[in-house]
C-alpha cells in the first residue's frame, strides 16, 4: 500500500518519464539505418575421392543419410562445397571484394583487418550438409550493393578455384602447352632449313623433277640420234662442205651440248679446278654448269642422288616434327577438355537479387 501511495504520488513524474522515453526509442528506431540482405545459392560439383566414396556410399546404403555424412567426416572425405565455402572465406577473396567496391570507405574502417571483420560480420556462408547447396547471404546498407557483392563472391570463387586447380590434367596440358611452343619452334626451323635447301638448289620434288630431267634427256638423245641419222644419209650423197651436212653438223653439236649440260658432262665441269668435288654437293647448278644459272636453271642429272638424299633428309626432319606437332595439339586439347571435367565447377541455383524490403530493423519492436 505504501509503495502504490508512492507510486501515486508520483504519477507525474512517472508520465513524464514515459513520454520521453517513448520519444527516445521512436527517434532512435528510426535513426538506425536500413539493412538489405541480398542469398544467392550455389550448387557445387561433387569431386570426391572415387574408392572412399564407395566406402561412404556403402555406409549411407546401410544406416541412412545422416550415418553417411558422418561417415564421410571420419573418413577425411571432402566434399567440393566445404572446400568452396573455405574459399569463400579466404583473406584473398575478401580483400578483392574489399578493393573493387571500396568497403574500408563504406564501413568507415581504417585498417584492411576491421574491414575484413565487418564484412565477415555482414556475410553468412552456409553449406546444406545433406545436399551440398551453398547458401551466400550479404547484408548492407544500399541493396544494390549487396546483391552486387553476393555475385562478386562467385565470381572470386571461380577464379581462385581455376588460378589454384593443381589436378593432374592441369599439369599435363601445361606440360603439353610448354612442349608445343618447343616443338613448333623446331618446325619452324626444319621448314626453313628444308626452304633454304630447296631455294639454293632449285629444287622442289627430286622424284618428279628427275623423271621430268630424264624425260627431257632421253628426247635430247633421241633428237639427236635422228640428226646424226639423216647426216649420215646425206653424207652419201654430199660433201661435208654442203650446206645442209653442215646445219646438220651443228644441230648435232648443239643437242649434244644440251645433252650435256643436262646430264652435269660438261667440259666445262672437268675442268682442274679444286672445288669441282665439292660443287657437285654444295654450289647451285649454275655454278656447276660452270656458267650463269640461266644457262643451267635445275641441278644436272649426275647431282640428282646427292641431292635427293639432302633433300630427303630435310624432308624428313620437317615430316617429323610436323608430326609430332599435330599428335601434341590434339593431346593438347583433349587434355583442356579432362581440365575442364575435373576443375570444380559452381552452378548457380539460385541469383542474387536487389532486395525490395529491408531486413534491419524491426522499427515498431
Amino acid at each position: 500500500v505504501a509503495r502504490l501511495r508512492l507510486l501515486w504520488n508520483r504519477r507525474q513524474f512517472v508520465l513524464y518519464a514515459a513520454g520521453a522515453g517513448f520519444v527516445v526509442s521512436i527517434v532512435v528506431a528510426f535513426s538506425i539505418a536500413k539493412q538489405f540482405e541480398s542469398t544467392i545459392r550455389l550448387m557445387p560439383s561433387e569431386q570426391e575421392n572415387a574408392g572412399m566414396g564407395i566406402l561412404a556410399s556403402a555406409a549411407t546404403a546401410k544406416a541412412g543419410a545422416d550415418f553417411g555424412t558422418v561417415a564421410n567426416d571420419l573418413l577425411g572425405l571432402k566434399s567440393s562445397g566445404a572446400l568452396f565455402v573455405g574459399i569463400l572465406e579466404s583473406q584473398t577473396v575478401q580483400d578483392a571484394i574489399i578493393s573493387k567496391f571500396d568497403l574500408r570507405k563504406v564501413y568507415s574502417d581504417r585498417y584492411l583487418e576491421d574491414a575484413r571483420n565487418t564484412l565477415r560480420m555482414n556475410t553468412v556462408l552456409s553449406e546444406d550438409r545433406k545436399s551440398g547447396i551453398i547458401t551466400i547471404q550479404v547484408t548492407d546498407k544500399q541493396p544494390q550493393r549487396a546483391a552486387a557483392i553476393a555475385q562478386e563472391y562467385v565470381q572470386q570463387l571461380d577464379r581462385a578455384v581455376t588460378q589454384l586447380n593443381t589436378t593432374s590434367a592441369h599439369r599435363e596440358r601445361v606440360f603439353l602447352e610448354d612442349r608445343l611452343r618447343s616443338v613448333k619452334q623446331d618446325l619452324d626451323d626444319a621448314e626453313t632449313q628444308l626452304a633454304q635447301f630447296s631455294s639454293k638448289n632449285n629444287t622442289l620434288d627430286i622424284q618428279q623433277q628427275g623423271k621430268a630431267m630424264l624425260d627431257a634427256a632421253a628426247t635430247l638423245a633421241g633428237q639427236m640420234i635422228a640428226a646424226q641419222s639423216e647426216r649420215e644419209g646425206l653424207r652419201q650423197l654430199y660433201t661435208d662442205n654442203n650446206a645442209r651436212v653442215r646445219a646438220l653438223n651443228a644441230r648435232v653439236e648443239e643437242l649434244r651440248k644440251e645433252l650435256d649440260k643436262l646430264s652435269g658432262n660438261d667440259d666445262r665441269t672437268t675442268n682442274a679446278n679444286p672445288r669441282s668435288a665439292s660443287l657437285v654437293a654444295t654450289d647451285p647448278p649454275g655454278d656447276l654448269a660452270g656458267g650463269p644459272s640461266a644457262e643451267m636453271p635445275y641441278p644436272s642429272i649426275r647431282r640428282l642422288p646427292l641431292l635427293g638424299a639432302q633433300y630427303a633428309d630435310y624432308y624428313r626432319r620437317t615430316k617429323i616434327q610436323e608430326t609430332v606437332f599435330e599428335l601434341l595439339t590434339e593431346q593438347s586439347e583433349l587434355a583442356k577438355v579432362e581440365e575442364a571435367k575435373e576443375t570444380p565447377s559452381v552452378k548457380v541455383l539460385d541469383a542474387a537479387e536487389v532486395p525490395e524490403r529491408k531486413s534491419y530493423p524491426p522499427r515498431l519492436m
